[in-house]
């Protein structure tokens, strides 16, 4: 029996040493920290953050919109590590950044954070989400994806093009890896997960790509013309031309990287229930010159869909990238630009994507100019009545958070990696036994922009009651909690400051202190502290202010 104790007062031993640990880099203000070499900081040109906040100042002086302040430095941080890296920051780097004196630390921050690696994993995310929005729903198709992030992370780390991004996935390469002189596979990742999961099928390739890489929703004209736009059932086939050569796999059969083929001659394909068989033209209605022999036309559309003089390729991805930062583009949604879905601000929406093919479709410059924009830096709280339309950008609109961003900001916050750390990289094919997978599953959302996050009954539920909740703000459990209650040099206060701090990345207000000050004080027992802690900790992981970007 007293072995067992012993054994037993180790283990909380260790534990409290363990959460003290975590405490210390998570408390601590650095008195100095290493800056970037010189070499290594791009310096902010900021000619195109000073137009974008120009061209917004004056469409709201015409609006008569009256803008809101700027943020807080820590409203700042907040927001733009969510954006940028997927998750809040730790708050080691939130009090150090907070401290700084310096003038220039919001584009100091901005450049670590592009630097990342965070950066390269949230934004494969976001573009896997984009190119692969079947996965969500066709559970048959994901064991796809661990290439095709593999692939995309792979283009983020090295900053690929944007269009030369865009010419690899129309254009990737089909079929199985090729073979090295001993006949073994050569291992190469390549994007052609997103032909499989288009089942191949020239319909959803001409929808996905058009969508995806011009903005317009040409599939509306698939069985008829399109009946709010321009759009002819005769064009949406013509582009589906180009994806005809794919060899269909036989009935019952699911396409694989075995069984991937693509035909040569000239790409035609039959429109359905007609006798017409047309050929591939491009939507601007120029038919590509084809090489005898060598048709390639997948290629010839991709060099037509980035080619600088492509009406639609800069616009809808500059609209897109916008929309990342405001949850929505100047054309909403995103994926329709048609004529009578006009852009609320033409004049800048045209500014970006010209400086766009100025910098050869470079995205962090792009993102790294909207970040810095006072257009973005305004706070979100509403401090007059005319910020209210979204459009105008006179506060920071309020958005939903992605289901990778909800559960990476829950282990951030609570420090629980227990029921993580066995999690096969490859998710999908566990199922929903994961942590990851279930918050995945049920926060999982198809809405257009995300101006308008809805939580539902199960997604509350799991927040409130679920096993990860449960463990992730219990004492003997989770890191930070255990190293926050049982650190013995902290006062109530400043216990109550920590707990806000790792969960919403600011410090609590005065009155917020006094309330809860006294509601931990009229504890009677440790235990009942103990316990009032771990009510504000699951409250504050349940606020509206946890589960949103602002």
């Amino acid at each position: 029996m007293s072995e067992l104790k012993s054994q037993f007062d180790l283990r909380q031993k260790a534990r409290w040493l363990s959460g003290l640990i975590v405490l210390l880099f998570t408390l601590i203000i650095f008195s100095s920290h290493t800056s970037l070499a010189d070499s290594q900081v791009q310096k902010k040109n900021g000619l195109l953050s000073a137009k974008i906040d120009r061209l917004i100042q004056e469409a709201q002086k015409r609006e008569g919109v009256i803008p809101a302040p700027r943020s807080t430095d820590a409203e700042f941080m907040r927001r733009v590590s969510l954006d940028l890296t997927g998750k809040i920051p730790a708050v080691a780097e939130l009090r150090r950044f907070l401290t700084d004196q310096s003038p220039q630390k919001r584009e100091q921050l901005v450049d670590r954070l592009l630097a990342s690696p965070g950066y390269t994993v949230h934004f494969t995310n976001v573009w896997r989400d984009l190119l692969l929005p079947e996965i969500t729903t066709n559970l048959q198709f994901r064991g796809q994806v661990p290439e095709f992030e593999a692939w995309l992370r792979s283009k983020f780390q090295e900053n690929t093009p944007y269009d030369v991004l865009a010419r690899q996935i129309i254009n990737s390469p089909l079929g199985a890896n090729p073979q090295n002189q001993s006949g073994e596979p050569v291992q190469e990742l390549t994007p052609r997960a997103y032909y499989i999961v288009k089942q191949l099928k020239p319909e959803n390739l001409a929808a996905g790509t058009s969508r995806a890489f011009l903005g317009v929703r040409i599939e509306c004209a698939q069985c008829h013309d399109h009946p709010f736009d321009s759009w002819k059932q005769q064009q949406f086939w013509e582009y589906a031309a180009f994806f005809s050569n794919i060899d269909q796999p036989q009935p019952n059969q699911i396409a694989t990287a075995l069984n991937l083929r693509e035909s040569g001659g000239r790409p035609q394909i039959k429109i359905p229930d007609t006798n017409r068989l047309v050929d591939a033209t491009f939507l601007d209605g120029i038919q590509p010159e084809w090489d005898p022999g060598q048709s390639a036309p997948r290629r010839q559309l991709a060099d037509w869909i980035t080619d600088n003089d492509n009406p639609y390729f800069a616009k809808a991805t500059a609209n897109r990238v916008w929309s990342l930062f405001f949850g929505r583009g100047f054309i909403d949604p995103v994926d329709d630009f048609s004529s009578t879905n006009r852009a609320s601000h033409p004049q800048l929406l045209e500014l970006l994507a010209n400086s766009l093919r100025e910098h050869e479709y470079n995205l962090k410059f792009l993102v790294r100019e909207i970040v810095n924009s006072q257009t973005y830096q305004l706070t979100s709280r509403e401090t007059d009545s005319s910020q209210s339309r979204p459009e105008w950008y006179g506060k920071m609109p309020t958005r939903g958070l992605t289901a990778e961003q909800i559960f990476a900001n829950l282990v951030q916050a609570t420090g629980f990696f227990r029921q993580t750390s066995e999690v096969d990289p490859f998710l999908f094919s566990q199922g929903n036994n994961s942590p990851e997978a279930e918050i995945g599953d049920l926060f999982q959302t198809d809405a257009e922009n995300q101006l308008d996050p809805r939580a539902t009954i199960l997604q509350a539920l799991a927040l409130m009651n679920g096993a990860f909740m449960t463990n992730a703000t219990s004492l003997e459990q989770s890191d930070v909690f255990t190293a926050i209650v049982e650190f013995p040099q902290l006062t109530v206060s400043a216990k109550i400051e920590a707990f806000y701090l790792c969960t919403l990345s600011r410090f609590p207000t005065d009155s917020e202190i006094k309330r809860l000050t006294e509601y931990v004080s009229t504890a009677k027992t440790e235990d009942d502290k103990t316990h009032a802690y771990s009510n504000l900790f699951w409250a504050l992981l349940n606020s509206s202010e946890f589960l949103l970007n602002h």
